[in-house]
């Protein structure tokens, strides 16, 4: 029997010092891990020292800043790196958003902006002195009046989206033809018409055409129009509704 109770006292003390082991190493634990809490969270070390932003183009800095809401002197481990990308998806002329920490005292944000390919009509604002621009996935956002192409009507956005198209091809085919033209009336998509320097141009449907038909009907649009220059002939419209890839009239009026 004392046997027995012997070695139960010996048991308990090992169970007793393995547990006061492990709890005070727990303890130690927490506290070193408060330690580093504390260095990281309150240490001039990691207080921000530069915001590097990349690949803004016309959007200006102070807007992007304004969005971020980090400012120099915050902890880099306390600013919200979603939450600002959220606020920056409010920018509609920011297509993607990268933004990370870099250690320790750097906020690194790379944007890509978004590219127009026309100035849409009656989205201009005085006050701002920006226009309505609109890139090829159809997305508007304000903007600084550019040199390109002004959509007129088509209002309807998938109308509006058929001229885009239509545009992007354009511009993929022959980016000199593009730079030419002032406006495209997309009030009808089924018979869409371009100004050039030199005249109207009564195109027809738009998207009808495949790449390979659209460069043969340029071609020959280039040639006509070289030869009524060449010529002196006067004229205010081109009717392309009976040419087909490069075949057919077009008719001078």
């Amino acid at each position: 029997m004392e046997v027995k109770r012997w070695q139960k006292r010996i048991l308990w003390k090992r169970r007793f010092f393995r547990v006061f082991r492990v709890g005070l190493l727990l303890v130690i634990l927490l506290f070193s891990g408060y330690e580093i809490y504390n260095f990281l969270i309150h240490s001039a070390y990691f207080r921000i020292e530069e915001i590097k932003i990349e690949g803004n183009q016309d959007i200006d800095r102070k807007d992007i800043l304004s969005l971020l809401e980090i400012k120099k002197g915050d902890n880099i481990f306390k600013v919200e790196l979603k939450q600002a990308t959220r606020r920056l998806r409010s920018l509609k002329e920011i297509k993607e958003i990268d933004i990370h920490r870099d250690f320790p005292d750097k906020i690194v944000l790379k944007i890509t902006e978004r590219v127009p390919i026309a100035q849409l009509d009656g989205g201009d604002n005085d006050h701002s002195n920006t226009v309505e621009l609109i890139d090829k996935e159809g997305i508007t956002f304000l903007g600084k009046a550019r040199n390109m192409p002004k959509i007129l009507g088509a209002k309807d956005s998938l109308e509006r989206q058929k001229v885009v198209n239509f545009l992007a091809n354009l511009m993929a085919v022959d980016y000199e033809f593009y730079k030419k033209i002032s406006y495209i009336d997309g009030n009808n998509p089924g018979n869409i018409k371009l100004k050039i320097d030199q005249a109207l141009l009564i195109w027809g449907p738009a998207g009808k055409e495949t790449e390979d038909q659209l460069v043969k009907k340029l071609a020959y649009l280039n040639l006509v129009l070289d030869d009524l220059v060449k010529n002196n002939r006067t004229f205010n419209y081109l009717d392309l509704r009976f040419l087909k890839e490069g075949k057919g009239e077009i008719i001078v009026g």
